[in-house]
């Protein structure tokens, strides 16, 4: 049986009005540990705040904390049809540079929203077969801070950088990974990223696998673990690289695009992605 979006889509959608405060927004992604928050106006989705829009204007929110929602929200919302294939979801992704879609059913209601977890726990294991080596997949270059800086620092860096976290070393090893999530999560609880160290907010639970491991195989340890990221680690435990559901969207970047519909299995019928209006 072929799969659609609606099949994969994460259930149930969290919202909230469009009057709410950023701050109470960030409250409930917390709570629910869920990277983002559908805005409604009068019951229409009208615009989404994702972890990441977080992380870059978190040094503007951090001093107003009655900062309404519909002020940094990202609008229009992308939706798509319940019935829309993974395939062209990847397609949707790739060409707007965006990791949630707003999934509709047949009446127009908000059904879930499909999101970059959702695509890559939908990946075959053929969809990195040319590939041979996990240095081909991975990022090489791995920001990372000492568990003793300030968490505004290393949060200073996810911004500049545009990367989703931060690796915490110590004498070299690898101790936790400061993330998006955990941005969210500490501004929430009303920590002050200034004076908190890093190593005392990061998540120190990491998935690593070894630089020799297979890439089918590092993807599907991310599946299994239900992570975002796999560090990398060298012989002696020292960081080789991260892998992140970005990286695996870039090796799909590189195929074809007649040939990516092969690594995801497609409905018979279609329907397009189209921004919210409402």
């Amino acid at each position: 049986m072929k799969q659609t979006i609606g099949e994969h889509a994460s259930r149930p959608v969290v919202a909230v009005e469009s009057d709410s405060t950023v701050l109470d927004a960030m409250k409930l992604m917390s709570e629910k540990c869920i990277s983002c928050v559908i805005v409604l106006a009068h019951g229409e989705p009208i615009g989404i705040l994702t972890e990441r829009d977080i992380v870059f204007a978190a040094n503007w929110l951090l001093g107003q904390p009655d900062l309404l929602i519909k002020e940094v929200m990202n609008k229009p919302v992308m939706t798509a049809s319940e019935d829309m294939s993974v395939a062209q979801a990847y397609s949707v992704f790739s060409q707007h540079h965006i990791r949630h879609l707003v999934v509709l059913d047949s009446r127009l209601d908000m059904a879930g929203i499909f999101t970059q977890t959702d695509l890559v726990h939908s990946l075959r294991e053929e969809a990195f077969a040319g590939v041979s080596d996990l240095i081909e997949l991975m990022t090489s270059k791995v920001l990372n801070v000492a568990p003793d800086v300030p968490a505004r620092y290393a949060l200073s860096l996810m911004a500049r950088r545009s990367v989703s976290c931060v690796v915490v070393v110590d004498d070299a090893i690898p101790v936790g990974m400061f993330t998006e999530r955990d941005v969210v999560r500490c501004i929430a609880e009303g920590i002050d990223l200034t004076t908190a160290l890093v190593g005392d907010v990061m998540s120190s639970s990491i998935v690593t696998t070894p630089m020799t491991t297979p890439p089918h195989a590092a993807i599907g340890k991310m599946q299994e673990k239900t992570v975002r990221r796999v560090l990398v680690v060298d012989d002696r435990g020292g960081v080789a690289g991260i892998l992140t559901q970005t990286d695996i969207g870039r090796v799909l970047d590189r195929q074809e695009t007649k040939h990516v519909s092969r690594f995801f299995a497609e409905p018979v019928g279609v329907a397009g992605a189209s921004p919210g209006t409402a």
